[in-house]
């Protein structure tokens, strides 16, 4: 909820069918950078926003980033690049398209609370709703990628406490990652490879393909 910089949203819909309309929506930086302009020039000389332990040095600037195409719960409108799925109850896409769209944003919330959501059934309104069919959907695709021969690799994350004054390390706290956390993969997961389906059938011959080299056999002998 404190966040400023919120890039991206999820909805959930119930569809007469009994399928469910599911949106990834990814905040429309790209509508208010044009190619050439200073802005893009600037942007394209950092390459990436970096994060330090006490500050980052943004990619873009924080009017773009913290306010226009932030979609934060503040009431009004804002731009996005959409990935919208129809899915079955089994999790099965039926169907998807890309779009540009207007979104207002119903909630912000945190991994802890949507977690409390999922945790407590009392909890009751149309926001806790979608967050549980969001995740019974998740639980079904996720459940599929596993089946199907996906690698999870789990890595512990780390987050630093600072001194305000001096500037130095305080403490190290273990990030727990929850079945939220997990929700939110999925359906990044499922937008990507909608969208690399997308790539490949219309940009063929402009597309990239990621490969990645043949795993050593001593590193896999020990796994």
């Amino acid at each position: 909820p404190a966040c400023e910089d919120v890039d991206d949203a999820l909805s959930c819909e119930a569809l007469p069918s009994g399928n469910f309309r599911v949106g990834v929506h990814i905040a429309d930086v790209t509508h208010f950078m044009h190619p050439g302009t200073p802005l893009d020039v600037e942007a394209s000389t950092r390459a990436t926003s970096v994060y330090l332990p006490d500050r980052r040095i943004d990619m873009l600037p924080r009017l773009l980033t913290t306010d226009v195409c932030s979609l934060r719960c503040d009431g009004k409108p804002r731009l996005t690049f959409s990935c919208v799925m129809e899915l079955n109850k089994d999790a099965k896409v039926i169907k998807s398209y890309f779009c540009k769209a207007i979104i207002k944003s119903r909630a912000a919330l945190s991994y802890a609370q949507a977690q409390e959501m999922l945790d407590d059934p009392s909890i009751e309104g149309e926001v806790a709703a979608s967050v549980r069919q969001l995740n019974e959907l998740a639980k079904a695709r996720r459940k599929k990628r596993i089946a199907n021969g996906a690698l999870e690799l789990a890595s512990e994350e780390v987050k630093f406490e600072v001194d305000t004054e001096t500037l130095q390390p305080t403490e190290v706290i273990k990030y727990e990652s929850v079945e939220a956390n997990k929700l939110i993969e999925e359906y990044m997961l499922l937008a990507n490879e909608l969208a690399a389906t997308q790539i490949n059938q219309f940009f063929r011959k402009v597309s990239v393909l990621r490969r990645h080299e043949a795993p050593d056999d001593t590193k896999m002998s020990g796994i």
